[in-house]
């Protein structure tokens, strides 16, 4: 089971925020004998610090870098130069023509009111999580369509129904053994053939619906009054 994001043990942890303490303890340290103003900036540095935490944390937009971040975390195996180098050219190009209409996305995103941004910053997010599951889609559909395109379902019926009539026909029984092994691994094959096919179909289903949402996210971000439209 996955762990929920600690947004508060993140927010403290972010380098920018650890910077900020350890200059000011470091002031203070540097500081000793100068007891009141030593005081001044401990208060204010714990002060600050609880108000970061306090908000930062709440926030929507640091929610949502988070969570994006998780997620990449998570798919670890993720590389997206690696795999975008190993694509077919039409999935490069597939993925590249994505790509563009997000980035088209984030600049119509951009043009709407300040106060509508942090709404803008979450749909950009989830955009590039889409993106991101796009390409390791893209991955494992080449690879069910290579196995496919490499393995005849016909071929394989007919070596099953060609081994059972070898089986039926032969006085042998150490030549029936063998053939019955082969027979067992050959509709194992089938078995797993009809298991790839079925992925395949419905890997190529998931691409067509990310294709589909990214392009009516754009098509509502080019008459877009409000983010929550979309």
């Amino acid at each position: 089971m996955e762990k929920p994001v600690n947004y508060t043990k993140e927010a403290f942890l972010h380098p920018l925020n650890l910077g900020v303490l350890i200059a000011a303890f470091s002031s203070a340290f540097f500081l000793a004998g100068y007891d009141s103003l030593v005081n001044i900036i401990i208060f204010s540095a714990v002060a600050a610090e609880l108000i970061y935490l306090g908000t930062v944390p709440r926030s929507a937009r640091f929610q949502k870098h988070m969570n994006l971040r998780a997620f990449k975390e998570r798919n670890s195996r993720f590389d997206e130069r690696r795999i975008f180098g190993e694509l077919s050219e039409a999935s490069q190009k597939r993925f590249l023509v994505l790509k563009h209409i997000t980035g088209l996305v984030r600049d119509n995103l951009s043009k709407i009111n300040y106060t509508s941004q942090g709404l803008a910053d979450s749909i950009n997010t989830r955009i590039e999580a889409l993106l991101t599951s796009y390409m390791m889609l893209l991955e494992g559909n080449e690879r069910y369509r290579f196995y496919l395109n490499n393995t005849t379902q016909t071929h394989l019926q007919s070596e099953v129904e060609k081994t059972q009539v070898e089986i039926n026909n032969t006085d042998s029984p150490k030549l029936a053994r063998v053939l019955e092994r082969r027979l067992n691994i050959l509709n194992k094959r089938l078995e797993k053939y009809g298991a790839a096919h079925e992925k395949y179909l419905i890997s190529d289903s998931q691409l067509k619906t990310i294709e589909d949402t990214i392009r009516y996210i754009y098509e509502k971000s080019m008459t877009l009054g409000n983010p929550a439209e979309i």
